[in-house]
């Protein structure tokens, strides 16, 4: 049966178009020149090369911008094509390449053949007399391990860090009031009568000041 091959524009300018691949070598782009051409910015002029090697078709990326996709990869060097492949050019131009004419019977054939499972060695079945065995035998008894049981003892010391002990804060020290007391009226005979005196005393002013009362303690101390 003669096989026919073609892609089918299925998103882009023109969807639904489909090209005959009849040549040996088919150049896809942009420009009018081409065989097959798509007219959108996202194809370059000259995008991709579709070629016969014996009875399938290779696409190759020809350097384009936006590149070419096939399964997601992005298409850097000839790649065969499939019945069903879909070829993605930037980000909306989708082909699908389609083989018409086909022996479908030999295909399902070839790919029953390729998922067969693989055979497995007969499992045979159980002997009557073992089985008869198997059921009349009794389970074999485990006595119980001779472990005491584990109590928990009060005296039993406890394993683990020490518990931390606050250290005592020392009281604060407080001030006596009779000795706040006491340094209050020193400070005010100093003021009041140490200071003065000192003050007297270096100036010697004696007489000045108080003229009656050293007159009276001594007659004559002061003129």
């Amino acid at each position: 049966m003669t096989k026919s091959f073609k892609l089918i524009l299925q998103s882009g300018p023109n969807a639904g178009t489909e090209f005959l691949l009849e040549k040996d070598e088919l150049f896809l782009g942009r420009d009018v020149n081409n065989d097959i051409t798509i007219n959108d910015p996202e194809v370059s002029r000259r995008h991709a090369r579709i070629s016969r090697q014996g009875e399938d078709y290779v696409y190759e990326d020809l350097g384009s911008t936006n590149g070419s996709f096939i399964l997601g990869q992005r298409v850097n060097s000839p790649t065969l094509l499939q019945s069903g492949t879909a070829i993605t050019i930037g980000e909306r131009i989708l082909l699908k390449f389609v083989v018409e004419g086909q022996d479908v019977a030999a295909t399902v054939a070839i790919q029953r053949q390729r998922v067969a499972p693989a055979q497995s060695d007969p499992v045979m079945p159980p002997s009557p007399v073992a089985s008869a065995q198997a059921v009349s035998a009794p389970p074999a008894y485990t006595p119980p391990a001779n472990n005491p049981p584990m109590y928990a003892s009060q005296d039993a010391p406890v394993f683990g860090p020490p518990p931390i002990v606050a250290a005592p804060v020392a009281p604060k020290k407080k001030t006596s009031k009779g000795v706040v007391i006491i340094l209050i009226v020193l400070a005010i005979i100093i003021v009041f009568c140490v200071v003065p005196w000192v003050i007297v005393e270096v100036t010697n002013s004696y007489c000045s000041l108080f003229p009656g009362l050293f007159n009276a303690i001594q007659a004559g101390a002061c003129p």
